[in-house]
């Protein structure tokens, strides 16, 4: 089961990456929540995501024929960010990471919370009263699919 839950982790973070970024904010939350020390966790993240980032590459190669070539000139610095951002976590206190991770997680969660309730009543009139109360009765029993599975 755990390895079904990191391979389903990995696959939906890669399919956010492909489209918008962001997929590390599935993958590492559920590292953590399956017992992986926070920088271990962080790091894991990284390297198995940057491996579909290989494969966003191929998926988008029409698109990147006509992209600009300026946006070319970001394969130098990228890297070396990547780099500087491995380094500095490399040399930080697992403790120190543990709590701005708290804050990293509750700020996305207000974030998410304020963008929901700004575009989610739209969204819920277009999907209709039955679409959402099926969504809602999901998303339940998965939380309690996910805390039970925790509990065994």
């Amino acid at each position: 089961m755990h390895q079904l839950l990191v391979f389903g982790s990995a696959f939906g973070a890669g399919m956010i990456d492909s489209v918008a970024g962001g997929g590390s904010l599935l993958s590492f939350p559920t590292l953590i929540w399956l017992g992986v020390p926070s920088i271990a966790a962080n790091a894991t993240s990284t390297v198995a995501l940057w491996q579909g980032s290989l494969g966003s590459v191929r998926g988008y190669r029409r698109e990147l024929r006509d992209a600009e070539r300026s946006l070319f000139t970001l394969a130098v610095p990228s890297p070396a960010a990547g780099l500087a951002g491995a380094i500095l976590l490399s040399r930080t206190p697992t403790e120190v990471l543990d709590r701005l991770v708290l804050w990293q997680d509750a700020l996305v969660m207000a974030m998410g919370a304020v963008l929901g309730g700004v575009g989610g009543a739209g969204l819920a009139r277009r999907m209709g009263r039955a679409v959402v109360r099926r969504l809602v009765i999901a998303i339940g029993f998965g939380m309690a699919a996910a805390l039970l599975v925790k509990a065994l």
